[in-house]
C-alpha cells in the first residue's frame, strides 16, 4: 500500500507541527501549510488524499480554501479543524464539502481513524 499523502493547514505552527508530527508517526507523508494559499499553490495538491484545514487562519481560511477546493474537484477528503464550538461552522463545512468537523482537543485521537478512511 502506498505511502498516504496529507496535508496540514494551520497558521499556528505547533498545531501544525503537533498534527505533522502524530501522522509521521503513523506512516503518512505530510504537507505542512500555514493557510489555504500555500496549499492550493503546493504542486502536489492533486496527489494529496486527506486534508486537516483550520477553519479560522489569516490569508485564505477555511471555509474559502474549502470553496476553491470544490471549485477545483478536489478529490481528496477534508477535515475541519477547528478551536470553535460553533454548530454553525460545522453546517457552513459541511455544506462546503467536508467530510467532518473536529474540535482541535480531538484531533489527534481521530487522525488514525481518518488516515485510514481510503
Amino acid at each position: 500500500m502506498s505511502t498516504p499523502l496529507v496535508a496540514v493547514v494551520d497558521d499556528d505552527a505547533r498545531i501544525r507541527d503537533l498534527l505533522a508530527t502524530e501522522l509521521e508517526d503513523l506512516g503518512a507523508e505530510v504537507l505542512r501549510c500555514r493557510d489555504g494559499g500555500d496549499l492550493l499553490s503546493a504542486a502536489q495538491l492533486n496527489a494529496v488524499q486527506l486534508v486537516l484545514l483550520d477553519w479560522m487562519m489569516p490569508g485564505l481560511n477555511g471555509e474559502a480554501t474549502l470553496l476553491e477546493l470544490r471549485a477545483r474537484q478536489f478529490s481528496g477528503r477534508v477535515v475541519v479543524v477547528t478551536a470553535l464550538c460553533d454548530p454553525q461552522v460545522q453546517a457552513t463545512a459541511q455544506a462546503a464539502g467536508a467530510a467532518a468537523t473536529l474540535l482541535k482537543t480531538e484531533a489527534l485521537e481521530q487522525l488514525e481513524y481518518w488516515l485510514n478512511q481510503r
